[in-house]
């Protein structure tokens, strides 16, 4: 991808959206053991990264993230295995009762839903309004609101719009090929539809690599942004670093190639006046956290914040290589620091007499020459 001005900029906003898509790769990245029911998880995460796309506002995190969609949306049939996948889910919630007579309750629809049953498709998509049970001693029933199960994934328009042009070619029917309507509502009715949804989506993952395709697609794409961040010419500041740690986290759930390059990167020296003969991914969760908390940056957080930075980051990393033992045990380090030096790293107890703007300046510095240690070939 082309690199813009803003190319390397996190906001605080966008920090959810990336443990998000960490979540996700320590789930299905290449590094990672293989995951039950695979392609039916892979359509249920998929909508949670959705959701988180719209607070990144980083270009090369938005990049990989839509061209991931894209990959995704070039594999036959795809668009329709979603749709079974979220209708499986969507029946197994349970039966849906027809609705009591007007007389026996004193709720009216509420917020659009309908309260007459076309089948368990048509409440997939609109959701329903549904009578379970007894309110009281006079008779009165009380609502249960069913809510609708599609979810759209919002990442990439041309797919967002095509499987809105699907549903509205499926919408009252479906295809037959796909899904099993079920007109009938009642007790374990919601078994037939959701048994079908299964088996459809069995057969379909049994003979179709999705899954591998978009993974590998997805880190080519990542690998080709790392290797241009350590090989440029450009000079770095400390927002830079910033957001190559984050890049460095997903990247250890790729390949092996993909870990030992992690692996060299973070081993390599990188020495400054405050920590001689220090590495690389060391120096680089210091400059991490004095920028987190730097009073004249975008963050300025305080000691809990950034001691919650580091957990938060430290429970979605599930990669076990070497790179991420090291960069885990230096976060750990870090964060004992944190819980015993309130003001740690915006004054340093074992450099007392230097202040943050230096030290950040060292650092980069430092960061600099490790960073240009690594041959890319």
């Amino acid at each position: 991808m082309q690199t813009t001005a803003n190319d390397y900029q996190l906001s605080p906003s966008d920090l959810p959206g990336m443990r998000a898509w960490l979540y996700f790769q320590n789930m299905f990245g290449s590094a990672m053991p293989p995951v039950n029911d695979a392609v039916h998880q892979f359509f249920i995460e998929i909508v949670s990264v959705s959701d988180k796309y719209a607070l990144i506002t980083n270009p090369s995190f938005q990049w990989v993230i839509s061209q991931m969609f894209v990959t995704l949306d070039g594999i036959t049939d795809n668009r329709e295995i979603s749709l079974v996948s979220q209708y499986m889910d969507f029946c197994n919630r349970g039966s849906i009762t027809l609705p009591c007579d007007d007389q026996d309750h004193d709720f009216g629809p509420k917020d659009g839903y309908p309260l007459v049953f076309t089948s368990y498709w048509v409440t997939f998509l609109n959701g329903y309004g549904y009578r379970w049970g007894r309110l009281d001693e006079g008779g009165m029933y009380y609502e249960t609101l069913f809510p609708r199960g599609i979810s759209i994934p919002i990442v990439n328009d041309a797919r967002r719009n095509a499987i809105n042009t699907l549903v509205d070619s499926w919408r009252p029917t479906p295809s037959k090929a796909f899904i099993d309507e079920q007109l009938t509502p009642g007790n374990g009715t919601n078994k037939q539809p959701a048994a079908a949804a299964r088996k459809k989506l069995n057969d379909w993952a049994a003979t179709n690599p999705m899954l591998s395709k978009v993974i590998i697609a997805m880190e080519a794409n990542q690998r080709t942004k790392m290797k241009d961040l350590i090989k440029s010419n450009e000079v770095y500041n400390a927002e830079a670093y910033f957001f190559i740690f984050h890049w460095l986290l997903c990247f250890c759930t790729g390949n092996a190639g993909d870990q030992k390059l992690a692996l060299d990167l973070i081993s390599s020296p990188a020495s400054s006046p405050e920590y001689d003969n220090d590495t690389f991914i060391n120096q680089l969760i210091y400059l991490s956290l004095m920028h987190l908390g730097n009073p004249n940056g975008g963050f300025r957080f305080g000691n809990e914040t950034r001691q919650n930075f580091l957990r938060l980051l430290l429970d979605l990393i599930k990669t076990t290589d070497d790179a991420s033992k090291i960069i885990k045990a230096s976060m750990n380090t870090n964060l004992d620091i944190l819980r015993s030096d309130n003001a740690y790293p915006m004054e340093d107890m074992y450099n007392p007499g230097i202040d943050l703007d230096t030290r950040i300046a060292h650092t980069v510095a430092a960061l600099e020459v490790g960073r240009r240690t690594i041959k890319i070939v």
